[in-house]
């Protein structure tokens, strides 16, 4: 079986040089952004402070709208630029091997899977044919699900934060925000359907749902004490997800825009050789 190249001659190997190099640029920028950088400017759990004491946000995971929403960033702008099936999935292995030779966690296949299989999620959605696709359907729904039962439970005066599911004592403009923030994803979801937003919203979804089921002692452990706060940390890495796939669509926008302009500066550009 022959690997095509970049002209699809069949010739080569399946990335070219280019796009090998585009690859691991952006796996190290990805694992700088979002594992190692931040673990040297906030030590000793200050990161949590921030999610739980700061923003008020319930636990354990809630992290995941940063750290996840990241990973997912730079997951896409790697499809954006490399524009090949497998370049997640690839950029997913470097940041393996990255975590492996300088990250923190303990070398487990509990530490790294997850960014593996953020990737596939990923490229799985992002390629469904268009016409069996029906996240623009299917996505608003979810993000209304989640953010009606988010407001519920600051209406109902049942706001916890942290891991040790302690009472939000002040008002809980956080829930309020992300259930505002819902429902307003959800509208421009359906208005304006984009595989990205629903791809990376999917992906940081089980991305937390992994933190859940596989990371420390145990699963009664990791899931939130309160199972009230299920929803809410949901729709908090669903709308991470979608933020962040916005973020690279803009990139790919502004790509897109720049090519354009490019090519049509060499088309009005006077041709040397017939003057």
């Amino acid at each position: 079986m022959r690997c095509l190249t970049e002209d699809n001659s069949g010739d080569g190997i399946y990335f070219s040089p280019k796009e090998i190099g585009i690859i691991l640029a952006l796996s190290i920028l990805a694992a700088l952004s979002g594992a190692l950088v931040p673990s040297g400017l906030f030590p000793e759990d200050r990161m949590s402070n921030i999610v739980y004491n700061g923003l008020h946000l319930p636990g354990p995971g809630a992290g995941v709208m940063i750290f996840g929403s990241i990973l997912c960033f730079w997951l896409l702008l790697g499809l954006i630029i490399v524009k090949k099936p497998g370049t997640a999935a690839a950029m997913a292995v470097v940041l393996v091997a990255v975590d492996l030779l300088f990250g923190n966690q303990a070398i487990v296949l509990q530490s790294v899977d997850v960014l593996v299989f953020v990737a596939i999620i990923i490229e799985v959605l992002h390629l469904v044919p268009v016409n069996r696709y029906h996240g623009e359907q299917i996505m608003p729904l979810i993000f209304i699900a989640l953010s009606a039962a988010t407001v519920l439970v600051a209406l109902a005066c049942l706001a916890t934060q942290g891991e040790t599911d302690g009472a939000v004592t002040q008002f809980p403009g956080v829930y309020y925000a992300a259930g505002f923030l819902g429902f307003l994803w959800a509208y421009i979801i359906y208005r304006f359907p984009v595989r990205y937003l629903v791809a990376a919203g999917v992906a940081n979804m089980y991305y937390m749902l992994h933190f859940w089921l596989f990371w420390g002692a145990g699963i009664a452990t990791r899931f939130p004490p309160d199972p009230v706060m299920v929803p809410v940390l949901l729709l908090v890495a669903l709308l991470g997800g979608v933020i962040a796939a916005s973020a690279a669509y803009g990139v790919e926008l502004l790509l897109n825009r720049y090519i354009v302009k490019m090519q049509s500066e060499e088309r009005s550009a006077p041709d040397l050789g017939k003057i």
